[in-house]
């Protein structure tokens, strides 16, 4: 909730169909990230720390950062009019595809709300099978390090994204 209350305030501010503000939106996420791995990296935070709750709090620093930066992705989809694609957690995705009534007999030029729905639910997927084999060895730090890579080749993408135009929220 914090996180969503932060990003959505701080892009509202700034103006969030703004180049400048996604990208700044995606910087945050990254450096969020970064900021985690860092503290797994460091032995800040111990690789058994799952095991020494509740006794020690050390390991939920990691996790309130990366759940700030995940919202902070929700915010940015939800600005940019995609709602429909789930960033984060695949139930509204599955719901959305199981409540379509043509989800198995229209084309797939017919819905691209269907179609951006599907692909993130296959990209969800794909990448918790990535972060599965990343993380085999119990050490989260380089699917952390990864991940915040990730989030600054997409500000990085979109400092250099060609505009189609003025866009007008309503």
């Amino acid at each position: 909730m914090l996180g969503a209350f932060l990003f959505s305030r701080l892009m509202r501010i700034l103006g969030p169909l703004r180049r400048r503000t996604v990208v700044l939106s995606f910087a945050l996420q990254a450096l969020l990230t970064f900021v985690s791995a860092a503290l797994v990296t460091a032995s800040v935070v111990p690789g058994d720390a799952g095991f020494l709750l509740p006794k020690n709090f050390i390991v939920l620093v990691p996790l309130a950062l990366l759940s700030v930066q995940s919202a902070g992705q929700m915010v940015v989809s939800r600005f940019l009019g995609y709602g429909e694609v789930t960033s984060v957690v695949l139930t509204s995705a599955y719901c959305d595809l199981a409540f379509d009534c043509e989800v198995l007999t229209a084309l797939p030029t017919e819905n691209p709300k269907r179609n951006r729905r599907v692909a993130s639910a296959v990209m969800l997927i794909v990448g918790a099978i990535a972060g599965g084999f990343l993380t085999e060895n119990g050490d989260i730090a380089s699917a952390l390090w990864l991940a915040g890579g990730l989030k600054v080749a997409i500000a990085v993408t979109w400092m250099f994204w060609k505009s189609k135009g003025a866009i007008r929220l309503e």
